[in-house]
């Protein structure tokens, strides 16, 4: 349960960090350096929380697997 949350904030908060990215890159005003760095710490942030997320699938198929001595 835990892990499909996390790969779902995961997938969400890498497309907001693309949008604000693109956002921030493709226009020129007053706001483009906070979107650019939000952008980034969203980005990174779907990164880390999707890599934890695959992480520990990958460790339960091991030891389930482990476990039907496959």
């Amino acid at each position: 349960m835990l892990g499909t949350i996390v790969l779902f904030f995961g997938f969400v908060f890498l497309i907001t960090g693309a949008v604000l990215l693109y956002d921030g890159l493709s226009t020129s005003d007053l706001s483009q350096t906070a979107k650019v760095i939000s952008g980034a710490i969203f980005l990174s942030l779907g990164l880390v929380s999707s890599w934890f997320g695959v992480k520990n699938w990958w460790e339960w198929r091991t030891v389930y697997k482990e476990s039907r001595n496959e």
